[in-house]
């Protein structure tokens, strides 16, 4: 499945005739299509498999043991058809809820967990179609959140910011204080940490390299190899030289230079702690604190607790 497409500013046209104002609907339509629901069912119509955006359950689970009990309140927001739920529930995870804005997505993931050789572990998983900037959860519900790649399916179109602020503040309020919003992003600081600021609610952010999945980047570095062949056309000559090249990106994604996203092994994960109820006092820019190097997606020591951190708050 292809990521998001980069999104095209296009002025609208505000005079001449019908076919003028029905071109700019259209412009419209196309540049806002990552919100609709309707696009997404139709996607998911032609989509069967998985797809995990970025990285995979097993590369995150240390971040899901450190923030974490096993019957702690888990959202997954904007879930597609990633593993990740089920993922969690064989770990033994019991109280996960996954929601997405396509019914069709919703669908297939129901029939996916019922037909699975493992349906007696997964039969509690909850999947909800929902649209993640108007959920209907009731205030403090959860103890995680975590978003792979929803975000970041609005972001690359500047006209979807109002939805992203919304977003964020949902997710703010069915967290409960001292819960944990995790964003998976190929975006560095740069470029995301205003879309907190924007939402104007309270979090303590910490920024964390994920390294890619070993898929990912196997992918990535096979399409490489191709010069545009399809994956068909893979050799096992080619395998032979790209699996090394992974597994040596994998050992040092820690400390590899940030090369953006089609280059870096790596992601980047925003852990936001809510430190408060408070939505309404003036944005402020954001601290951000770094792992610098020392453990990217990783289980920190005991040392290293979250709350002795005041100073990282937005």
């Amino acid at each position: 499945m292809e990521g998001p497409e980069e999104g095209v500013d296009m002025e609208e046209e505000t005079g001449g005739g019908s076919a003028e104002k029905e071109d700019a609907k259209a412009a419209v339509k196309r540049r806002r299509k990552y919100e609709m629901a309707e696009y997404w069912d139709e996607r998911y119509e032609k989509t069967s498999g998985v797809f995990d955006w970025y990285t995979d359950f097993l590369s995150l689970k240390p971040l899901f043991a450190h923030y974490c009990k096993l019957n702690s309140r888990i959202l997954n927001l904007g879930c597609g058809n990633s593993e990740l739920a089920e993922g969690l529930a064989l770990e033994g995870y019991t109280d996960v809820t996954s929601v997405d804005i396509s019914g069709k997505c919703i669908d297939m993931m129901l029939k996916r967990c019922q037909e699975s050789k493992h349906a007696e572990k997964l039969k509690d998983l909850r999947w909800i179609r929902m649209d993640a900037s108007r959920m209907t959860f009731e205030d403090k519900t959860f103890d995680f959140i975590i978003e792979k790649g929803t975000m970041d399916a609005l972001v690359c179109n500047s006209e979807t910011g109002p939805t992203l602020t919304r977003i964020l503040a949902e997710a703010h309020r069915v967290l409960r204080i001292g819960g944990t919003l995790v964003v998976i992003t190929y975006g560095n600081p740069d470029s995301r940490m205003a879309l907190f600021k924007d939402a104007n609610c309270p979090w303590r952010i910490k920024v964390r390299r994920v390294p890619y999945s070993p898929s990912a980047l196997l992918i990535r570095t096979l399409r490489a190899m191709l010069n545009g062949k399809p994956l068909r056309c893979v050799s096992p000559e080619m395998l032979a030289v790209a699996m090394p090249k992974v597994k040596q990106e994998l050992a040092n994604f820690e400390t590899a230079e940030d090369l953006g996203p089609e280059k870096s092994p790596f992601c980047y994960g925003y852990c936001c702690t809510k430190v408060s109820e408070e939505s309404n006092k003036p944005p402020a820019a954001p601290a951000v604190q770094h792992d610098n190097g020392e453990g990217g997606c990783r289980q920190l020591e005991d040392d290293e607790q979250e709350d002795d951190e005041p100073e990282n708050v937005a």
